[in-house]
């Protein structure tokens, strides 16, 4: 499990590196005003995905991890009765009215659903690799070419780059269906529970209004430029979720099934191993994104520096949380997603509260943000720690895997050297190296991926 863990975690570093270099190849050719337009169209997208279909993705998730099982019954409902004729009834709809943008972002709802689907179902039949590839590496990388074409040989418009988005998915779904071929037939139906669904949908929902919903409501409120610079600190939050994903969609079936068992103990080792395994790459991204803000952010625009402040002041509370483990996922995993969704509201609540006290500030929603984090995190490791009868690690083995990142942080500061890319690889390689030989003295990882072999 944990050399898939692993893998799954290369692979979505290569996603995380595609993914930085789309930000500058766009950010550079189409200034940070017309990117905070292209974002809030996108983002508009995903608040269709998250808010409305996204459910099917954690059902795969739960009912899948048992072999040889499906639920191709109620899929055929679902998107016969359901998605369909909401997504096409939004695309005739904009079309009429002539509103293509929305048509094509109505599109690209229902490509991310159908690829979100497929990919969820092969990461919980335990085909993983072949998962990420799809979602994190070739479709990145096509869109990635196809932007670098499009910008060589035409002006840059922002429904074109909407459309290379469009086909990135539909590259991807093409790949899994050739995929799909190949996988042995589940022929176990299990029948899905509408309220299980139901929940799930609601915790997307709400954390489409955490995750999606700020640039949208940034530009609506304030404009297209700081909505581009919101987008650009939420990069942080979007490379995080580069590390934390793999968590999320490997281990869950896992803590699906040892909860079927009733193996709380396991579930409490297995949380504590994600949380190691995690910090494997969250300590040397925390080393780049925390020491070198100004290099990083001078490379995508020259004024994005003004913001470094709060660029640190966001990556710092992103990646801390997201150190906390996968709180969301176990509860969900394990009959408890009605908590998980109260966590979620209540950290709503309170963000939209900061939105409303510091509507005044220019970019109040990255305040709202880190205080949602916080809170809902926070609360949810409380809740967790108590159900599995402690806490995942002692609270001095968490601190001792920050003290080698906190220190090279600290070194870059103190030398002033904040504007080296050579100093920032260093660091961020030393700090990657001496993780990884830890977790093989601790926990025998080597012998673990020379078995795998």
């Amino acid at each position: 499990m944990k050399f898939v863990f692993m893998i799954s975690i290369l692979l979505k570093g290569i996603g995380a590196v595609l993914e930085v270099l789309l930000q500058i190849v766009i950010t550079k050719q189409i200034g940070v005003t017309d990117y905070g337009t292209y974002s809030t169209f996108v983002n508009a997208a995903d608040l269709i995905y998250w808010c409305l279909f996204s459910g099917i993705v954690k059902c795969n998730t739960f009912y899948l991890a048992e072999s040889g099982t499906t639920i191709r019954t109620f899929k055929k409902k679902y998107y016969s009765m359901y998605v369909f004729p909401l997504s096409i009834g939004g695309i005739i709809i904009s079309t009429v009215l002539r509103q293509y943008t929305a048509a094509l972002i109505f599109m690209i709802a229902l490509a991310e659903l159908l690829v979100m689907d497929q990919s969820s179902s092969f990461m919980a039949r335990k085909y993983s690799k072949r998962a990420l590839l799809g979602e994190y590496v070739l479709g990145r990388f096509f869109l990635l070419i196809g932007i670098v074409v499009l910008f060589r040989i035409s002006k840059p418009v922002i429904l074109l780059l909407l459309f290379l988005y469009l086909l990135q998915f539909l590259l991807v779904e093409i790949f899994f269906l050739v995929q799909k071929i190949h996988m042995p037939r589940m022929d176990s139906e299990r029948s899905v529970s509408i309220r299980k669904w139901a929940n799930y949908q609601r915790a997307d929902i709400i954390q489409a209004m955490i995750g999606q919903m700020p640039v949208v409501v940034q530009y609506l409120f304030v404009g297209s430029y700081e909505a581009g610079v919101v987008s650009i600190v939420m990069l942080v939050k979007k490379l995080v979720n580069f590390i934390s994903g793999p968590s999320f969609k490997i281990f869950l079936p896992e803590f699906s099934r040892l909860y079927t068992l009733g193996d709380k103990d396991k579930i409490k080792e297995s949380f504590a191993s994600i949380i190691r395994m995690q910090m494997l790459f969250l300590a040397p991204m925390s080393v780049i994104l925390i020491g070198f803000p100004k290099l990083l952010l001078k490379v995508l625009a020259d004024d994005l520096v003004d913001y470094s402040g709060l660029f640190i002041i966001c990556s710092v509370i992103f990646i801390v949380v997201a150190s906390l483990g996968p709180c969301s996922g176990l509860m969900q995993m394990t009959g408890n997603e009605h908590w998980d969704n109260r966590f979620r509201e209540i950290a709503l609540t309170c963000m939209f509260c900061i939105f409303f006290i510091l509507r005044e500030n220019t970019f109040f929603v990255l305040y709202g943000l880190c205080i949602q984090a916080i809170i809902e995190n926070t609360g949810k490791m409380i809740f967790v720690s108590r159900w599995m009868g402690g806490l995942p690690m002692k609270l001095t083995q968490y601190l001792k895997l920050w003290l080698l990142p906190g220190i090279m942080i600290w070194l870059a500061y103190i030398f002033g050297l904040q504007q080296s890319f050579l100093a920032m690889f260093c660091m961020a390689g030393f700090t990657f190296i001496c993780h990884f030989v830890n977790e093989v003295k601790n926990e025998h990882l080597l012998e673990i991926m020379k078995h795998k072999r």
